[in-house]
């Protein structure tokens, strides 16, 4: 199938005017029953008149008014054209399709809400005849059809943004408007309400993105008029869709809408928080080593002194995943942190003094009568063992292998969801303490913050989770780079 050449246009009650001599009164009598009250063309610009879209075309449309079609004027329309007609013909090609916009608001406004300033007057209907009439004279081999944005209901007006954007796009999904993958799709949308505008442009946009073009002009200066590569919308259009998703954190979302505009150094970027969302820590660092900005934190990270750094990302990922509000992920990795950075601890420590240690517990009871594990509870019960735990100076990691394990392995033993964030902070608290009424969520972080600083100690202690953790400089680092100045054309 060859490429094609569709044109889109919106259409408005500019769009068909009167050179100031015409039959207007004589043509009007004969559709007086039908157009009530009475409307007379008001002044316009370059000598020409107006009047109402659907007055317009119902005058003009009767089969009388037909030798009087010199007398109508088409301003803008001469515009495209022109404009159109040079792009096409430069290329060797032709418009083959025109798709006509045209609006009927009958539902919306009854006989008694019809009066002269009602938008029922703007619609373009019964303009269809008229403009079909000048578009085959200009594009004899093109194929014109008509798109009616026909409201169903009286609350479903034109003005409606969200049912107008609603309908657009369920008119241009339908089969008799076929656009094929390799068409050059012209839109002209600055005719009708800011609703429809505003429609078309973002439907054409999302449906066949970087094929559009738009016609744009002014009706006083045909200068002005000329073709817009849809590629700048759509950037644009593309550019505030990711940073609403990089604010969620969906990385992968950001470089599927913006990875043709992406600088090497953003992908890199992308490529490493895609790998943390994963939570793949090592992958996350490798894919980094192309960045020299964070040289210097990849040095301190890959040093084997700071063997603990994992285990502050993996309780950064479960804050991030609260703020998504997936709280059963949040509970997951923030557990995860603490229990993954006590094996850690071990592996670089005590690997093999852990496994010849006696249960704390094993002359209570014979079933504690074994050597500790490197897994579960006995990590904890190790720590106890080799470093003193205060339930006053160290209230955070005491609860955690007191209380939280208890309840995480009830928990994650079960198909069971955590309802909210406050549930997550609940199975952090220690039924003895206080409820966390204000600022719960810092008085978790900063429990999951205690428990790591505990274990990692005597290294230098973090403040806060954001500052533990390198994702949270790569985060900043995609929102200073993700913007209009930083995208490549």
């Amino acid at each position: 199938m060859k490429a094609m050449n569709i044109w889109i246009i919106t259409t408005g009650s500019s769009d068909v005017q009167l050179d100031k001599k015409n039959k207007w009164t004589d043509l009007f009598r004969n559709v007086r029953s039908q157009v009530k009250p009475g409307f007379t063309p008001t002044d316009g610009t370059d000598n020409r008149l107006l009047a109402p879209a659907r007055v317009m075309g119902t005058v003009y449309s009767q089969p009388q008014a037909k030798q009087y079609f010199g007398n109508l004027a088409f301003p803008l329309l001469d515009n495209f054209v022109g404009q159109i007609k040079n792009e096409v013909i430069d290329k060797n090609e032709v418009i083959d399709q025109i798709i006509l916009i045209l609006t009927d608001q009958t539902v919306v406004f009854g006989p008694e809400q019809r009066q002269p300033n009602s938008a029922y007057w703007q619609d373009t209907c019964t303009l269809q005849p008229i403009l079909e009439t000048y578009l085959k004279d200009k594009f004899p081999q093109a194929e014109l059809k008509p798109l009616l944005l026909k409201p169903q209901s009286p609350t479903e007006g034109l003005d409606d943004w969200d049912y107008v954007l609603k309908l657009v796009q369920g008119e241009f999904s339908k089969s008799e408007f076929d656009f094929p993958n390799e068409s050059t799709i012209y839109v002209s949308h600055q005719a009708g309400t800011p609703a429809i505008s505003s429609a078309v442009q973002f439907s054409s946009l999302a449906q066949f993105g970087e094929r559009v073009k738009f016609l744009v002009s002014s009706e006083r200066d045909s200068n002005l008029t000329k073709i817009l590569d849809g590629s700048t919308y759509l950037k644009g259009i593309r550019l505030q869709e990711a940073k609403a998703l990089l604010d969620r954190h969906d990385y992968a979302g950001v470089k599927e809408l913006l990875s043709s505009y992406l600088a090497p150094e953003i992908q890199i970027l992308l490529d490493a928080a895609i790998q943390w969302n994963f939570a793949e820590f090592d992958k996350f660092i490798n894919k980094l080593e192309s960045y020299p900005k964070l040289a210097e934190d990849l040095k301190e990270r890959k040093q084997s002194a700071n063997w603990y750094w994992m285990a502050y990302e993996a309780a950064y990922l479960g804050v991030v995943r609260l703020k998504q509000g997936n709280t059963v992920e949040a509970m997951f990795h923030s557990f995860r942190a603490v229990e993954g950075l006590l094996r850690q601890w071990v592996d670089e420590f005590y690997s093999e003094e852990i496994t010849q240690t006696k249960h704390p517990k094993w002359n209570e009871n014979e079933r504690w009568n074994r050597n500790l594990n490197k897994y579960g509870q006995d990590l904890y019960s190790f720590l106890s063992i080799k470093k003193t735990i205060d339930t006053e100076k160290n209230p955070d990691i005491w609860i955690f292998g007191n209380k939280v394990f208890n309840k995480r392995n009830d928990l994650f033993h079960q198909l069971k969801g955590l309802q909210d964030k406050k549930a997550v902070f609940e199975n952090w608290r220690s039924s003895n303490e206080k409820q966390w009424r204000d600022d719960a969520e810092k008085k978790w972080k900063a429990r999951i913050l205690g428990c790591l600083n505990f274990i990692a100690e005597p290294k230098p202690l973090f403040i806060s989770l954001e500052e533990a953790s390198l994702m949270f400089k790569v985060h900043q680092e995609l929102v200073n780079a993700i913007t209009p100045n930083n995208l490549l054309t």
